[in-house]
């Protein structure tokens, strides 16, 4: 497991609520609605269904530690081979992107 976070953001209790979306590039964009703060990389040996609830139990106290409000899958990859196969999933934590000119909520010190 890879755990990487992309912007500093409050943590949220490790079992906070949080949405698992299914969102197109466009809202991950600079433009869209979601701004992408961290990553859950996973790999594991054999093919694996990524939406299972055990990954799930995984990744959300990760992405409730960064202060995500949602989870997207960025990227999901397969491999055969003669000895095995093999997955790996990137877990994208995500929150709304605030409006424009919205004035930053305030942090706790």
């Amino acid at each position: 497991m890879s755990v990487m976070r992309m912007v500093p953001v409050p943590p949220r209790p490790d079992s906070c609520e949080l949405e698992f979306l299914q969102l197109p590039m466009e809202q991950l964009s600079p433009t869209g609605a979601y701004e992408m703060i961290g990553n859950v990389a996973l790999s594991e040996t054999g093919v694996q269904d990524p939406f299972q609830e055990r990954y799930r139990e995984i990744v959300r106290p990760h992405a409730c530690q960064m202060g995500g409000e949602g989870v997207t899958i960025l990227m999901q990859a397969t491999n055969s081979t003669a000895t095995g196969s093999g997955s790996s999933v990137v877990y994208t934590v995500v929150r709304k992107r605030q409006a424009p000119g919205a004035p930053a909520a305030p942090q706790k010190f």
